[in-house]
């Protein structure tokens, strides 16, 4: 795909979101850059907030923030939305302007009266609130620029700013460089490091030739404290995105200890500072190295992850920036795999970071991207179609994607013709991320103050519940929980697109209104009709919700929406104020009668206990006929490797050596059985955790 062709399909699919929201152009182009920002891993979580107007003689405008408390950064985001057909150029004295507009809000947030002459109840009011609220605390302001536009060729870099000595860091992402992101297959970045220019000579190493597999490198290196932590100044939490901890900011981001062993070095006791740290383990997709007589060194590094050290990584910088720490004399040792194949590294980043954290507590939960939970879900959206409704004369996926960018990339080598018939089965609106599974679920497991933390935090709830609830009956993870999942989202998109309609609503807040209604409707079922159930089955043969369903939906949202701004709330900040039990603890409270139509619309107990129960044992028979399947799709060619691999190494035990001389005699007729089958996935499974490829 060309980048005229790339940016016509986003356009198209801006404004088909804004129609179909009741929504401005200009905000659905915010909301849906910042989607795939968040998927990056660019950011972690954000609030739209669109304001502008005049501080002195000054214009300023903000569209939406974000803050992430791992590395203690504010991302201000503005829009520079075009729109038109043909592709036009930002600047580099529009970029100037547009960054001037940002800080203007920033310094008038600190230094003016923002606080007392923003109207309260508005997310741009929550943003001054939090910049004073965190100042002290906030280590570097991000400036994002979004356009449709194409960036100047005249547009290098920009020198970092600052704001009372806190550094700026000014970032545009024009249509381009989306294009270019989202082209690469994984949703990445590419980011090169020069060692030279950040250390002077390089960064010395060892290659650990022994243990280097295929095409996969090991080396051994010493990197100086002051440089990781420039790293983690230079990059932030983006550096750690193959790090469970990046988004378990909640467990804290700075280690007491580190701190403690690194204010208390001085000196010669510096140089203890590699003895009693662990260091850390990372991974790149390349690393260009140089021979010298004084030994090997590596010269630049691209896409450097960090899979286990976080702690100490922020830990240094942290120390250096709040502590007025001195870090020379400081030096960490770093374990770096090397993984040319992107498609590969994305399979084996999260076993290496597994490995590497294995003496911590962390939980397979903190693994969840590449649990059976979520293959099973991608399984059954491009396996179950839901019913062909408004006149259409074909059925449709929902798709799940289990991996970022794999609804475009299932795209990319598609011809025209084939794309848009897939599109048409797999529609756009219709795509479900893994945040937007999590985001759901919690809702209607009635948690909308976890939901209203963000989509990382959210996600890591949902995950631990998965895990445990897998662990004990992983049967129940079936069709119909994912078409219960999917009407949740129609219920969900239902609020989402009737909210803009309402004389009430003020632009501002929906994602906290969505999910508190939708949480409440669930509660005042069960509170109301003890024992009943929605009806999901109705929702998913229809595609739609019902009209006195809808018409809750819009009695409620009002309720939701008069209830976390109140005047007399605990909390000012509304963002804020959502994040808290017990503003959903308040809310159910209130005193709220659900129309009698809803009865219609409801299961009895024994009618749900049936539809578990046939659920159940649809899921039996397909997991077993799932797994024969792929057993026999890999044919015997490739089992017979497996044996050979395993054996040569010898890390099979005679019983595994069985089961897999089993499916090296599919050619003469003998399939194993599905039981068989299941045994040999879970060997195969094995041998790939050991660096068994196929090949």
């Amino acid at each position: 795909m060309e980048l005229s062709e790339y940016r016509k399909d986003y356009l198209e699919n801006v404004k088909t979101l804004a129609a179909a929201e009741s929504e401005g152009t200009v905000s659905t182009f915010v909301n849906t850059v910042l989607e795939n920002l968040q998927e990056m891993n660019v950011i972690t979580d954000y609030e739209l907030c669109y304001s502008t107007g005049k501080y002195g003689r000054k214009n300023f405008r903000v569209d939406a923030y974000s803050f992430d408390d791992y590395d203690y950064s504010m991302s201000i985001f503005i829009a520079d939305f075009d729109g038109e057909e043909e592709l036009t150029t930002l600047t580099l004295t529009d970029a100037n302007a547009l960054f001037e507009r940002i800080y203007t809000f920033l310094d008038g947030s600190l230094h003016g009266n923002f606080r007392n002459e923003m109207e309260i109840s508005t997310p741009a009011y929550d943003l001054v609130e939090r910049i004073i609220n965190l100042e002290g605390t906030i280590r570097k302001y991000r400036f994002f620029i979004l356009t449709d536009k194409e960036m100047s060729g005249k547009i290098a870099a920009f020198k970092q700013g600052k704001i009372d000595s806190i550094g700026i860091e000014y970032n545009i992402w024009d249509v381009r460089r989306l294009y270019r992101v989202m082209s690469t297959g994984d949703g990445h970045e590419p980011v090169e490091i020069d060692f030279n220019k950040l250390v002077g000579n390089g960064l010395p190493c060892l290659e650990a030739s022994d243990v280097s597999i295929d095409d996969i490198q090991c080396l051994l290196c010493v990197i100086p404290g002051k440089t990781l932590a420039d790293l983690y100044d230079l990059y932030g939490s983006t550096l750690l995105e193959g790090n469970v901890r990046s988004f378990l900011s909640t467990r804290g981001a700075v280690n007491k200890n580190i701190r403690k062993t690194i204010l208390e070095a001085d000196g010669e006791s510096k140089r203890m500072f590699f003895s009693y740290n662990n260091g850390i383990s990372a991974t790149a997709t390349s690393v260009t190295t140089e021979d010298r007589e004084n030994g090997k060194f590596i010269t630049s590094i691209n896409n450097l992850q960090i899979v286990n050290g976080g702690q100490t990584t922020a830990s240094l910088s942290n120390a250096r920036f709040k502590d007025k720490a001195d870090l020379s004399g400081i030096f960490v040792q770093m374990k770096l795999t090397v993984i040319p194949d992107r498609g590969r590294a994305q399979i084996l980043i999260p076993k290496i970071s597994r490995g590497s954290n294995n003496q911590n507590k962390v939980s397979d939960a903190d693994f969840f991207s590449n649990h059976e939970f979520n293959v099973r879900m991608q399984q059954i959206s491009r396996r179950v179609y839901a019913p062909a409704v408004n006149g259409l004369q074909y059925e449709t996926h929902w798709f799940f994607e289990r991996s970022r960018g794999q609804y475009e990339q299932e795209q990319s080598k598609m011809t025209k013709s084939e794309k848009k018939k897939y599109q048409m089965q797999n529609p756009k609106d219709q795509k479900i991320t893994k945040t937007d599974f999590a985001k759901y679920q919690n809702t209607w497991r009635e948690l909308p103050y976890f939901v209203s933390m963000g989509a990382q935090k959210n996600f890591t709830k949902f995950a631990h519940y998965i895990v445990d609830e897998w662990n004990k009956d992983e049967v129940q993870f079936n069709e119909q929980y994912f078409r219960d999942t999917v009407v949740i989202a129609i219920m969900f998109k239902c609020i989402d697109k009737l909210i803009p309609k309402q004389d009430w609503y003020e632009k501002g807040y929906k994602a906290n209104i969505i999910v508190y209604t939708l949480s409440f409707f669930r509660y005042l079922i069960n509170v109301q009709y003890p024992g009943a159930a929605l009806n999901m089955r109705y929702i998913w043969d229809k595609q739609r919700v019902p009209d006195c369903v809808n018409d809750e939906f819009t009695s409620l949202s009002k309720l939701v929406f008069e209830h976390i701004t109140a005047e007399d709330r605990p909390i000012t900040n509304v963002t804020e104020w959502c994040k808290k039990e017990q503003c959903w603890i308040m809310l159910k409270a209130k005193s709220y009668i659900l129309n009698s139509k809803i009865a219609e619309v409801l299961l009895t107990k024994e009618e749900q206990k049936k539809e578990k129960s046939d659920g159940r044992k649809e899921q039996v028979l397909i997991s077993g006929i799932q797994v024969q399947a792929e057993v026999v799709k890999k044919g015997q060619e490739y089992w017979e490797k497996a044996l050979f691999w395993g054996r040569e190494r010898k890390i099979l035990t005679q019983v595994e050596v069985s089961f897999l001389t089993s499916a090296t005699r599919m050619n003469y007729g003998r399939i194993p059985s599905e039981k068989q089958c299941q045994r040999i996935v879970n060997i195969e499974a094995k041998l790939i955790d050991e660096g068994f490829t196929g090949k």
